[in-house]
Order: C-alpha cells, then structure tokens, then sequence
C-alpha cells in the first residue's frame, strides 16, 4: 500500500508564488533589521517590507536592480517613519495613540544615519548607538510608551544601570541615548518637556602604558611564543581557514614587529587594521622615519611620522613577506592573510592577551586591563619622557589627538620623579 502517494497532496503544496525566495531576502546594513528586501516568482521586481505600529508593510520597489533596490528601501523606510509622525500630529490629541521606545528607537538610528551620510559623524557612532538601544534601553522601556515616561523612571532606569555594574561612561551613554530619543519625541510634539536626567560623574580609567623594563618583557615573550610551533589538529569547523582560528601556544611571526612598530609609529589599533604597504614611504636624509599616509580613522587624516627604530621593523616585516609573495602595494601590514579586516582585530587582540598573560602583565597599575591600546600609550608616554624637549602640540598633531587628551590620558601615570632631570636642569 503506497501511504506516500496518498498524502502528497497533504505534504507537499506548491509553495505560494507571492511568498519571499529565501535566499534573495536581504536586510539594510545600518538600518533596523525588520526593513528587509526580497525576490517572489510572482514578480520581476524586488519587494520591500518592514514591520510598524503592529503590521506588515509591503511594497514593490519596481527594480530589477539590487543596488537600486537598498536606495529605494531606505526611502521607503524613512518615509514611512515620517509619515507616522504626520499622522500622529494631524490626529486629535484625544484619539492620539501613544508610541513605543522601539519606534522612537528606530527614528533616532534613521536620524543618526542621516547624520553619518553628511559626514557629520562616523559610521562607528550609528552602530554604537543601534547597539547601546537594543543592549538595555529597548528591553527596558519596552512597555513603556514614551509619553509615559517621566523623570521618575529615568531614575530607576539609572539605578538599574548602576546595579549592573556598569562604569560611569557606560552609564552616561545609554542616558544620552535615552535623551536622543525622547528629544525625538519632543520634535514631533509627542511629549510636552524632556523629563529631568540625573548628573552623572564620569569617571574613566586610562589605558595606562608599560614600563621600559616590561616593554622589553613582553618583547622576549613574544618572540619566545612565535617560535613555539602548533601541533597539527583534524580539520573541523574551528580552523577551516588555513588554520589561522585555531587555538594554539605560538603566536604569529609578526607579533614581534607590530609590537615594536606601535610603540615606535604612535598608530592605534583601527590603524593597524586598515595600514597597507602603499600606505608606506620611508625617508631618508638628515633624518631617517617612515611617512605613514593612513585611510582616516577615528575621524583623523593627518600624515604619521614614525621614530628612526620603525625603519627597520618595516624593513624586516616587509622582505619576509616578500619572499611569501604578500608585500603588493594593497596587503595588510599585519594579518595579511586575513582579507575580512573586521576579523583580523580580534584575532591580534587575542594573541596579544596571550602573551600579556605569559608575562603576567594583562593587568595595570589600577587593575585595568591592557590591550594593544596600551602599546600606543606607551608611544606617546615614551616620548613624553624620553624626547628632548618635546612639543606637546606637535606630539598631538603627530599621533592624531589633542593635547587635552595627552594631558588626560596619556600623562595620567607621569610623576615628578620621572623627570626629576628636566626639574633638575639650568639654563
């Protein structure tokens, strides 16, 4: 008896023509992923839909393009947002529904954006407010419509915050985030007056730097750990590429020189992601450097002039990745292999912290923990106390800052008696 056969019919229905292809649908980067664009068979055209105010909204964006699709999408997103605020104002103000911190949430990252395409902010800014929203600020007043909230819940939002042991400039960010948005809600004349924020006393830690002696520790660590050879493993989904997300002892061979190339180079760490050879030149005359012409970062374009010892480290990295073929003008400096550069930060954090363990060092004079930020802070610090007569607006310029952020951070650890020679001096 074929049982199969008599529940085909049952089991295996044709899919609805008008429902998404899955593997066309597509989210916006840096919008809400709720606005997603798809494919049907029931038509040529790419469709667009987003979630508000409880339903679906779907349209034809009449395009066969994908580009052309995700410009029109974030048309139709931003559009839809406004008109939801023109309805709300047109409505009378008994029969008004209120709106949640979700939608208020979605108009701020929309705002933001708008904000980064002008160039009037960093990308990097619209992706930490989307994330500091959805980490605490949604969930929290998610059964609070805006209108309802008064200075009394920002405070318990603030207590709740502080209960979480959250550092005082985490504190004040999802406050100001929790401002954006009701401002947001004041424009459109949801709410009447902003609700009373509480003062908060931002207190940071700085990085903090290494000694000379334990520059030189973590130096002899490194090279010790790149020398230690890992032991081959089965292939498995934890090191399909090439091995290079496997956990081994070792270290990679070039951990040496992106340790001395920091501290002699002044660069940060979202520089060492994006450095590339073109990026380069070195000079030689009455004063031998590298000239580094780096992508901005951080909002900064200003040229890097390295000290004399980042010469040689270049020199050294670059001939023995020549040899392997990976010194083109258009490869990375450090983790060349690695073309996802969002990949290769976290890879070099992690081998950091590996040696910053050996050498029991991951921990700073205030408990606070080191990372590969340390190593420009050393840089700047160095040069503070080792550079003759140095300038401080022109030590600023040069590691892209200001002096008020040396002064802040990068002094922070300095005492007297670390100069005592320079106090000591005659003219």
């Amino acid at each position: 008896m074929n049982f199969l056969a008599s529940n085909d019919e049952q089991f295996f229905k044709e899919r609805n023509r008008s429902l998404p292809i899955p593997q066309s649908i597509c989210s916006i980067p840096n919008y809400p992923t709720k606005l997603r664009i798809f494919l049907t068979n029931a038509s040529r055209y790419w469709q667009v839909k987003c979630f508000f105010q409880g339903k679906t909204i779907c349209r034809s964006l009449r395009t066969t393009s994908k580009r052309d699709a995700i410009a029109l999408a974030k048309q139709f997103y931003e559009t839809e947002i406004l008109r939801i605020g023109m309805d709300w104002l047109t409505t009378d103000r008994h029969a008004r529904k209120t709106h949640s911190i979700d939608l208020v949430g979605d108009m701020l990252i929309a705002k933001e954006q708008a904000r980064a395409n002008r160039d009037e902010i960093a990308q990097l800014s619209v992706k930490v407010t989307s994330a500091l929203l959805r980490k605490h600020v949604i969930p929290y007043f998610k059964k609070t419509p805006v209108e309802k909230i008064t200075s009394a819940q920002v405070n318990a939002f603030y207590n709740y915050l502080s209960n979480l042991h959250l550092s005082t400039i985490s504190i004040s960010q999802y406050l100001t985030i929790v401002k954006k948005s009701l401002a947001i809600a004041l424009e459109n004349q949801w709410i009447d007056v902003l609700p009373h924020f509480p003062n908060v006393k931002k207190t940071s830690t700085s990085r903090g730097g290494f000694t000379l002696g334990e520059y030189w520790q973590i130096l002899r660590t490194a090279q010790r750990l790149r020398k230690i050879v890992p032991p081959v493993k089965p292939v498995t989904h934890r090191n399909t590429k090439n091995g290079i997300y496997t956990a081994t002892d070792g270290v990679p061979y070039e951990m040496v020189w992106l340790i001395r190339f920091m501290v002699n180079s002044f660069v940060r760490p979202v520089d060492v992601k994006v450095i590339q050879h073109q990026h380069v030149e070195i000079v030689r005359g009455e004063h031998t450097y590298l000239r580094l012409s780096l992508p901005e970062t951080k909002r900064h374009k200003a040229q890097i002039i390295t000290l004399p010892a980042a010469v040689q480290v270049y020199e050294k990295l670059r001939d023995y990745f020549a040899v392997r073929g990976l010194a083109k003008p258009t490869d990375y400096l450090f983790m060349t292999q690695v073309s996802n550069r969002a990949d290769a930060m976290p890879l070099l954090e992690g081998y950091f912290k590996k040696i910053m363990i050996d050498t029991g060092l991951r921990l700073g004079s205030q408990g606070q923990k080191r990372t590969l930020y340390s190593l420009r802070h050393s840089s700047i610090t160095f040069r503070l106390l080792y550079g003759k007569g140095i300038d401080m607006l022109t030590l600023a310029r040069n590691a892209r800052t200001s002096i008020e952020m040396i002064d802040k951070h990068y002094a922070s650890e300095l005492t007297a008696e670390m100069n005592v020679g320079m106090l000591h001096s005659r003219r």
